[in-house]
């Protein structure tokens, strides 16, 4: 069993940094399928629930390298704690948020925590695990835990939700988080503060690049373009760079970046679509929709496990291109409506990323030394947080067009009524609730049969993606 330079086992302290890493996950996703709940509660419009799921990965985004290069110049272990400390105050606040604003601004503020987290605890693994065949298997284990935990955050939301409500689905993570601290302050060792200086410009640059991107409109994404074009720049030109390009120049490291960012914008933004359309079309409660989905962590879990060995006989970008392959032929199903073959699409989403998952940051974490592999972790959950924000907005975007234009308001609905049910399949519920029951039947109907098109339509789209990915990383191999 691998120890630490202080004597320590390594393995168990891979559950520590898997703790943290697991509920960074689940934050992710654990409104998924408490959404509805807190439509009811709080009201907030359709744009509104959309940021409340994509404002913490979104916020988390531009973050991801200056803290995950922070941790390389000051210590990982410092910023790891420190993240955990404001990862559990800003659950709290969500907790008890009175309102749509306070949530959203607390959603922020624990993406900010998470963008401590997760560069933080990747780069210790590289610091932990420099064998690779046991770095392998640690990092198919904690790619396991972030893909099982966006999976895990429905069903752990919907068993909140039906026992407390919304709210106590981020009350969880205080007492696991104060534990994380205790135990990272007592058993993970120290790491020695880097030589090379930290670039606070550089950081600046990458950060507010990434914001404008991630938050897309046409004026945020050509400002941040530009942002992104000068850090670049003052990066090819520093005696020591915030973040060494040559990573990107380095065989499989650019379409690792693009699979990371692919696994987790479909991951996170159907999640969101397929919880909806469990309860809401299918008529499932929270509870049975969380167990359907189980079937994607037991997918992801057994990728995982499977991985190690698959990279070591056929290599990563085999191993990718592979779970491309199973992720695209598995999207078929929700894209042409088949509900009789739902289960198999959501085990073969699972399996399909976590091999995906697996070998994209396999590759990124091999392809720096141990004591740059903050900037390469950073990288890594830069392109996990972006995918999954903009999965979110991008597919609940779509899946929200599609719906509107395929509901069919029954004629003599009351204005205030319309407008309701025009948000979301979640609020014609709340609209049919006060309508004679002939329309409020109609009302239903449609919503649910505009909700399903919403589905089709983003399954499709992103089964295109995933095949046209597998083309490109099989043209790759061959090339090569």
């Amino acid at each position: 069993m691998p120890l630490t330079r202080d004597g320590v086992r390594a393995w168990p302290l891979l559950a520590v940094l898997g703790a943290g890493l697991f509920l960074v996950a689940v934050d992710a996703t654990v409104l998924h399928v408490a959404l509805p709940d807190l439509v009811r509660q709080l009201r907030p419009s359709a744009s509104a629930q959309v940021w409340i799921v994509a404002i913490y990965p979104l916020t988390a985004a531009p973050l991801l390298l200056p803290f995950g290069t922070l941790g390389d110049r000051y210590g990982r272990r410092r910023v790891l704690v420190t993240g955990y400390a404001v990862f559990g105050l800003a659950s709290l606040a969500c907790a008890f948020a009175p309102g749509v604003p306070a949530l959203l601004a607390a959603r922020a503020v624990l993406g900010c925590g998470g963008a401590m987290i997760m560069p933080a605890t990747m780069s210790l693994l590289r610091e932990l695990f420099p064998e690779q065949r046991r770095r392998r298997t640690a990092i198919a284990v904690c790619s396991g835990i972030a893909g099982t935990g966006s999976v895990f955050g429905p069903i752990l939301g919907a068993v909140l939700v039906e026992a407390w409500g919304w709210r106590a689905t981020f009350l969880v993570n205080p007492p696991v988080i104060l534990a994380a601290v205790v135990l990272a302050l007592r058993w993970l060792p120290r790491t020695p503060p880097g030589r090379r200086p930290w670039d606070g410009v550089s950081a600046l640059l990458a950060a507010g690049g990434v914001f404008g991107i991630a938050f897309g409109g046409l004026p945020a994404v050509l400002a941040g373009s530009v942002l992104i074009g000068l850090f670049v720049r003052r990066q090819r030109r520093s005696a020591a760079p915030l973040l060494d390009l040559a990573l990107f120049r380095r065989p499989g490291v650019p379409g690792a970046v693009g699979g990371v960012l692919l696994v987790m914008s479909t991951l996170v933004g159907l999640g969101l679509l397929f919880a909806q359309y469990l309860q809401l079309v299918l008529g499932l409660s929270p509870a049975a929709a969380a167990m359907r989905l189980l079937l994607v962590l037991g997918a992801s879990a057994a990728g995982s496990v499977v991985a190690p060995a698959l990279l070591e006989r056929f290599g990563n970008t085999r191993v990718r291109a592979a779970g491309f392959a199973v992720t695209a032929v598995a999207l078929l199903a929700p894209a042409c409506g088949a509900d009789a073959l739902l289960n198999f699409a959501l085990v073969g989403l699972g399996f399909g990323m976590a091999l995906a998952l697996t070998s994209s940051t396999d590759t990124l974490l091999s392809a720096t030394p141990a004591a740059e592999a903050g900037g390469a972790a950073a990288v890594e959950k830069t392109g996990y947080e972006l995918g999954a924000g903009i999965g979110t907005t991008l597919f609940g975007s779509l899946a929200a067009a599609v719906y509107a234009a395929h509901l069919a308001v029954p004629p003599g609905l009351p204005s205030a009524a319309r407008q309701l049910a025009s948000a979301g399949p979640a609020q014609a519920e709340v609209a049919a609730a006060g309508l004679p029951g002939p329309v409020a039947a109609d009302l239903l109907a449609s919503a649910r049969e505009a909700c399903t098109a919403g589905l089709q339509a983003s399954a499709g789209v992103a089964c295109g993606v995933f095949t046209l990915a597998t083309l490109l990383a099989a043209f790759r191999r061959y090339r090569s």
